[in-house]
């Protein structure tokens, strides 16, 4: 977790120091990230850096959190678009993402995930306390744009946040494989783009299977 000392730094420093963070856990893999290229980068020195982080896996948690936090803004829109559809949003949201994946935003997103490891960023998730807060507050924050009677009445909070929290991490390998096969595919043929895109829509097309499943089991709106 980032120290009071860093969140009260001047927006244009932090700033500075993340996108530098972002730009080195998207470049590199998480055991040749480079505290020191972090540092040059943001133009800080390596004790201020751990003044404001203790260690790169807080600052990784960190750059999780923030990516998720943004992420579930972007899902918001949608889930407005939609009028509290929670199901039919995040099929769209997916497909969506994955149109825009060559943009540079996303793929700087994506390749940070992929290059740390996505089994790396679940096990910080649930080693970190305030991680799991955060990503609490935003399952709550999309339960309450769903309306009311949108699950059944037999489902307690727990169980509507387990399936929330299980649509969002479908979503999100669905998302990863997409990354991974764009990188796979990088400098291939022009001949290679259309089975790489028959490959995209097969992906999409088990993550709707799987939602269906999901939305059937906790008895969403059809």
């Amino acid at each position: 977790m980032p120290t009071q000392r860093f969140l009260k730094l001047e927006e244009e420093k932090k700033r500075r120091i993340l996108e530098a963070a972002k730009k080195e856990f998207s470049s590199y893999d998480y055991d040749k990230v480079s505290i020191n290229r972090i540092i040059q980068e943001s133009e800080i020195s390596r004790g201020a850096f751990y003044t404001y982080f203790p260690d790169k896996d807080d600052l990784l948690v960190y750059l999780f959190e923030a990516e998720e936090d943004k992420a579930v803004g972007y899902f918001m829109e949608i889930m407005a678009r939609n009028n509290g559809n929670f199901f039919q949003s995040i099929q769209e949201w997916v497909i969506e993402i994955v149109k825009i994946r060559k943009k540079q935003i996303v793929q700087d997103s994506f390749a940070m995930f992929y290059r740390s490891g996505f089994l790396k960023n679940l096990s910080l998730a649930s080693m970190k306390s305030h991680m799991d807060r955060g990503r609490r507050d935003n399952i709550d924050v999309v339960l309450e744009a769903i309306p009311k009677d949108y699950f059944p009445k037999t489902l307690s909070e727990e169980e509507k946040g387990i399936g929330i929290q299980t649509a969002f991490s479908l979503a999100s390998l669905s998302l990863l494989q997409s990354f991974s096969i764009e990188g796979r595919k990088e400098g291939s043929p022009e001949e290679d783009t259309k089975e790489r895109e028959v490959f995209l829509q097969k992906i999409l097309y088990v993550f709707q299977k799987q939602i269906q499943l999901l939305e059937k089991a906790l008895g969403g709106i059809e």
